[in-house]
């Protein structure tokens, strides 16, 4: 047994232990330490845990409030009038005085309408959507050379590459083996080891990137620009009530100051006519009154999301409401994509939809 030696120095006592207390003393310093820092990870993985919980819980919710809202969509779109303003919504106060025929065909504005122009709403829950009327798009399928060459200069393509590039779109969704002059078919494509050319209409916008020289267009691509101005489902001008502030900067005689006029004049009521868009224009715009039209067309695209995913939900649909025996539209195509980075939500509408079921939970999220 060891001896405790007390003395006393400088006013101070000092102790000596013996080796044998002296290696417990250290042995329960050490247990204490493991103790504490058992603990403290104990509670960081407790905390981690419930954060991904909680993060998991909220994520389900909106996945269900986007199912919701997508049904509410589908709903809409099969069973209300489309007008030349959008989307007519059941419980508005339009529609309190004046409800909506079933047997009513005009397309005359009822008031409250969702607008087809890409727009953003709220949804059920946290959900954030809008609805582009593809017929307000550049159709890549059927197009005017100089209105594509138009927004290709607007995204930011040299006016000598235009040209060049429209031909080899040309090439690649044409049914012959012919090469325009700046074209490409299944030799050059071959050249360079590329997937030869199908020779039919594209499929999605997505596909103009398997082009010659397409997918080195970072121009087109950022942001998916191009993507979300064109579409395969239309051809002609762009519906000028649906249309995007930069595809109306397409149309001749039209620059960034025209089209916001534009814009800021079919909010108050929407063009029927070229008379009309030429006046809000305050020029005479020379347009083929055969290739332009005013009422939102039979496909539409949807996009869903909700603030802090990184994604959103594309629905492109097509309305089916003379189709014998089957459902009143018809899903061309659904995917998801990385949010975008212009979707903000400084413009979002703050009209109260009513068909809207409210949030699955409190605001204390």
């Amino acid at each position: 047994m060891q001896k405790v030696l007390l003395c006393r120095k400088s006013g101070f006592w000092l102790v000596r232990i013996g080796s044998e207390e002296g290696f417990i003393l250290a042995a329960t310093l050490w247990i204490l330490a493991a103790i504490t820092l058992t603990a403290g990870f104990i509670a960081l993985w407790a905390q981690d845990a419930s954060e991904t919980a909680y993060q998991a819980q909220s994520d389900l919710n909106n996945e269900i409030a986007l199912s919701s809202t997508r049904s509410v969509i589908l709903y809409l779109l099969a069973t209300q009038h489309i007008t030349l303003a959008g989307l007519t919504v059941p419980g508005t106060e339009a529609e309190e005085k004046e409800p909506v025929n079933p047997m009513d065909s005009s397309v005359l504005p009822k008031g409250g309408e969702i607008r087809l122009d890409d727009r953003v709403y709220h949804g059920c829950g946290k959900i954030l959507f809008s609805i582009q009327d593809e017929g307000g798009l550049l159709g890549l399928n059927n197009f005017f050379p100089d209105q594509f060459e138009n927004l290709l200069g607007l995204l930011g393509i040299p006016a000598e590459r235009r040209g060049p590039l429209i031909d080899k779109l040309l090439d690649y969704t044409d049914m012959d083996d012919l090469n325009r002059l700046n074209g490409a078919e299944s030799g050059d494509y071959e050249r360079l080891g590329l997937p030869s050319p199908p020779n039919r209409f594209l499929l999605s916008s997505w596909e103009a990137r398997n082009v010659m020289g397409w997918n080195a267009l970072s121009e087109l691509w950022k942001s998916d620009a191009f993507p979300r101005l064109t579409t395969v489902c239309a051809g002609g001008i762009p519906n000028p009530n649906t249309a995007p502030k930069l595809l109306l900067e397409t149309l001749g005689g039209v620059d960034g100051e025209i089209a916001s006029r534009l814009i800021q004049a079919r909010e108050l009521m929407p063009f029927s006519n070229i008379s009309d868009l030429s006046e809000a224009a305050g020029k005479e715009l020379s347009l083929d009154p055969i290739g332009v039209g005013f009422l939102p067309s039979a496909h539409l695209r949807i996009s869903l999301w909700y603030p802090g995913s990184r994604g959103m939900r594309e629905i492109h649909v097509r309305l089916t409401p003379q189709a014998d025996k089957k459902a009143p539209w018809l899903i061309d195509c659904e995917f998801d994509l990385p949010l975008l980075q212009e979707q903000t939500y400084d413009d979002i509408s703050t009209s109260s939809l009513s068909v809207f079921a409210p949030p699955l939970s409190s605001g204390s999220e």
